[in-house]
């Protein structure tokens, strides 16, 4: 059987999916995986041909159990009562085409430069200093020498110099990006990223250019948080998917992008919501949850999802 991110998503010839949810057919154009009309001859997102062929994803039925095991999983072995962790975690269904201000963008960028490289919850100790320093991209671009060194030498800050360095340039950038295009929507709207794959990936390789200390990784960091059709590909979620068998290596970002976007046609949810689930699952020290698939030591005996894993596979024929 081929792998889901070859399988479900690897732009090849321009079939629809047809996917029966909720006593309805939905359809999702294969080539940009947006939603489209049943009865459509072309999709109205990228153009493509719906042909008549409607094949049936064998991988759809994998996919949706993983995903509901890894979900209870999740859920059962937290603090959290069922309604409290979904009242939680249901705010990143709301992240898809949202609109955001200048600043809003502003702050995601602070947000990704702190957090990249970093874990977790060590970033979120700092997090109410950072945000006091900057929470304006205006009130940065008027920083002056002494204000910048009394930020860098703040005990209960981050002091990294260089994440504070990429944030006043970044405020700086943001500036003439604004001035140019009149906005930052206006920017990210110029690449139209939600038409194919390639003006997403233009979008990405600009983001890197235009933005300090935004790489490889990151730059999908920011286009999940301004709500694109991608998930953030980090280490978390590079190692789920290789362990599932859903991707050949742990350096496939694309690959790890086009796996979520599986998990999310197949259950028509959000791939915000998909993102925040698989990395909650695999990262440490998260406030009233419980790592799972760790790097060392995942607790597989407990993974609702270890009948599709491999690692766990191997973990099983070795003896827990």
């Amino acid at each position: 059987m081929k792998k889901v991110s070859e399988n479900l998503l690897d732009n090849k010839g321009l079939d629809i999916r047809l996917k029966i949810l909720r006593g309805g057919a939905i359809l999702y154009c294969k080539s940009c995986t947006q939603k489209i009309d049943e009865d459509s001859k072309f999709c109205k997102y990228c153009g493509a041909k719906v042909t008549n062929e409607i094949k049936a994803d064998v991988d759809g039925i994998k996919l949706k159990n993983i995903f509901h095991g890894i979900y209870i999983t999740l859920q059962s072995n937290s603090q959290y009562t069922k309604e409290e962790f979904d009242e939680d975690f249901d705010c990143f269904k709301n992240y898809e085409n949202k609109v955001f201000s200048n600043n809003d963008f502003y702050k995601i960028l602070v947000d990704v430069v702190f957090y990249s490289g970093f874990k977790a919850s060590t970033v979120e100790k700092y997090l109410r200093v950072i945000h006091s320093y900057f929470d304006d991209y205006k009130k940065v671009l008027k920083y002056n020498k002494e204000q910048v060194d009394i930020i860098k030498n703040d005990s209960n800050m981050i002091r990294n110099r260089n994440k504070i360095d990429a944030c006043i340039k970044n405020a700086v950038k943001l500036e003439q990006i604004i001035n140019k295009y009149g906005s930052v929507q206006n920017y990210i709207n110029s690449f139209n990223p939600n038409l194919s794959d390639e003006c997403l990936l233009r979008l990405k390789n600009r983001l890197e250019k235009d933005f300090s200390f935004i790489g490889d990784t990151t730059s999908y960091h920011v286009m999940t948080d301004i709500g694109l059709n991608v998930l953030k590909p980090d280490r978390v979620i590079l190692r789920i998917f290789y362990r599932l068998g859903l991707l050949d290596n742990e350096t496939d970002l694309f690959g790890a992008v086009k796996v979520g976007r599986s998990f999310s046609l197949i259950l028509n949810l959000p791939i915000r919501y998909i993102d925040i689930i698989f990395v909650s699952y695999g990262q440490l020290n998260l406030a009233k949850l419980e790592c799972i698939c760790s790097e060392k030591n995942p607790k597989c005996y407990k993974c609702g999802a270890n009948v599709y894993c491999n690692y766990a596979n191997q973990v099983i024929n070795r003896g827990f």
